[in-house]
């Protein structure tokens, strides 16, 4: 993604900047079959990238605003979702 800017190595909280908020990044491999992406409620971003990887090597990413806030066990969000 064009103006991702990452944190150094194993930054808590969240993955990078864009624009000045800062972005949560989830990946989903070749190897996965489903779309769904679990994300910790506690994290410090603004904004979730995911990123998919198809078969033959091609990316496609999705920027979703705000984030789901609180404590306890992560959210699980669909990539195509939102």
């Amino acid at each position: 993604m064009p103006g991702l800017r990452r944190h150094v190595t194993h930054l808590p909280r969240s993955d990078g900047t864009t624009n000045g908020k800062l972005v949560e990044v989830k990946t989903i491999s070749p190897e996965k079959s489903s779309d769904v992406v679990l994300v910790k409620r506690q994290g410090d971003f603004m904004q979730l990238l995911i990123v998919r990887i198809d078969q033959d090597f091609q990316f496609k990413s999705k920027l979703r605003q705000g984030r789901t806030q609180g404590s306890g066990r992560p959210v699980s969000l669909r990539a195509s979702q939102g």
